[in-house]
Formats: structure tokens, sequence, C-alpha cells
């Protein structure tokens, strides 16, 4: 449609696939693998786009080694309150959202907004670990998506961190194309092209 290029990714060969400018088979019950071998290519041959992670992901946020949970600023800066959100509607208990018509910002209770608090990225210009909120979304730059660091607690331990980027490529490092084939039943080749067809066509896809 409009030069759109349609490209199926399915377990048999269906009215869609008839009629599509690419096929790739895999085995049923197989396309999580498959999902992962295409985020293996991109990460390993550098097809993201950093910018796009800092500002609209979580994927520069620290991790705790400890507890694979986020690290939260409570955990080390003494006396942290959440910081007041400008960029978003905070709903008390019962309060209703205005009419989608508007709505100009994030609408979240305020007991969610409590729950989630904020967050903790790893600031590579100062080598410290930064605050980040809701508010920086789109804004945001400059935060490591790869590496092991280590943050002092109030407790007085230490505790290694680091980015949910860093551990998504150590997990996807292992679906290989060859190994993503292996387990899809399809040919490797098949992986890394679709993964480089998706990284060109970013935005679009």
């Amino acid at each position: 449609v409009k030069g759109t290029k349609v490209i199926s990714v399915t377990v048999e060969y269906s009215s869609v696939a008839s009629k599509s400018d690419e096929i790739v088979i895999i085995r049923p019950g197989s396309d999580p693998a498959f999902a992962l071998g295409l985020a293996n290519v991109i990460i390993r041959e550098k097809l993201y786009d950093e910018d796009y992670i800092n500002g609209h992901t979580d994927l520069p946020l620290l991790v705790r080694s400890d507890t694979l949970k986020h690290l939260k600023p409570t955990d080390y800066i003494p006396g942290y309150k959440n910081a007041v959100l400008k960029n978003t509607v905070l709903l008390q208990k019962g309060e209703k959202p205005p009419a989608a018509y508007l709505q100009d910002n994030q609408i979240v209770a305020q007991e969610l907004r409590e729950e989630w608090g904020d967050f903790v990225a790893w600031d590579a210009a100062a080598n410290a670990p930064v605050v980040v909120t809701r508010d920086e979304a789109a804004k945001a730059g400059g935060y490591a998506i790869e590496g092991k660091f280590t943050v002092p607690l109030l407790d007085g331990t230490k505790v290694e961190v680091r980015p949910v980027f860093d551990l998504i490529k150590e997990q996807v490092s292992h679906y290989t194309p060859e190994a993503t084939g292996a387990i899809c039943h399809t040919a490797p080749e098949n992986v890394t092209w679709l993964a480089r067809e998706i990284a060109k066509n970013s935005g679009k896809t």
C-alpha cells in the first residue's frame, strides 16, 4: 500500500503471507526467540538510536544487582522526596480525569505516582548517578546505557548497578542469528536481514 513493504513472519503460508513482499516461516511458538534474535543484531551492530533510548525509554535506568529492582533516589539520597512533576496531572483518590479533548499532559493517579517514585540513571559526563523523573521524557541525554557502576547506599553498604539496556544486551547476546535460526527452524540470514531492515526504517516499521 503506497510503497509499504509487507513482510510476514508466520508459521504457515497464510492468505496474508501470499500477498506479502517477503515471508519468514518459523516454528509455532518460537516468535519470542525470533524477536530476541532481531534485538541481538540491532544491538550488536549498534543500529539503535541512542538519543531516542535516552529520552523515550526506560533503558538508561539503573538496576540493582542485589535485588534486580530499579535503584531509587531514596536508596542513596538522605531524606529524598519525590520531585514535583510539572508535566503530569495528578489525580487524587476518587477524582475523575477531564474529558479527553481537554487533556494536555499525562494524567496519573497520585497513589500510582507515589508507588512509582523517581528513578536513577548514570550521568556519563559527571560519572555519577542522577535522578530521573517523568518530566525528563524527550529531554534526557548523556546517560550511560552500558557499564557497571557502584553506588554507596544510605545503610553504609555499596551496590553494583547497571542500566536496563546493559542487562538486555547481555540477555539477547545468547540469541545469535545461528542460535535463533536453530530455535525457530529458519535460516540465520532471515534474522540478520530483517533486523537490518527494521533498523534502517526506524520510525516507519
